[in-house]
């Protein structure tokens, strides 16, 4: 396999998994705002609450959408110029998304069961 063709297969995907990250994040937003939508039927009769939470959900999608095709193609962009520049730049950039998806994983699991999870070392041995 020629290096370009690895070069284009490691960006395919960091992109596919970037967005893969971006869907997760963008759907923890929307977790979020169900669980003030709920909040807002105390206040607000249910169907003006359920309106709310739709155009907030719309719009959401509607700018994250084009923003996370851009942001995409900026970090792809980013990694390839500060890239050039480190010795294990694959590695290190495959760490960082590793990371922010552990990060994500913490987040769900707090917003579905309200408690920070618990992970043992030694359980992955």
């Amino acid at each position: 396999m020629s290096s370009s063709s690895k070069q284009s297969l490691f960006h395919w995907f960091l992109g596919f998994y970037f967005r893969l990250i971006c869907i997760l994040a963008v759907d923890l937003v929307v977790t979020l705002i169900n669980g003030q939508v709920l909040g807002l039927a105390s206040k607000y009769e249910k169907p003006i609450a359920t309106l709310i939470g739709m155009g907030v959900v719309l719009l959401l999608f509607f700018f994250l959408f084009s923003i996370i095709d851009r942001l995409t193609k900026f970090v792809l962009k980013m990694t390839l110029d500060i890239g050039k520049f480190l010795v294990f730049r694959k590695t290190a950039v495959f760490l960082i998304l590793c990371g922010i998806s552990y990060g994500i994983y913490m987040m769900y699991y707090h917003t579905w069961f309200g408690v920070w999870p618990k992970i043992k070392i030694e359980s992955f041995f």
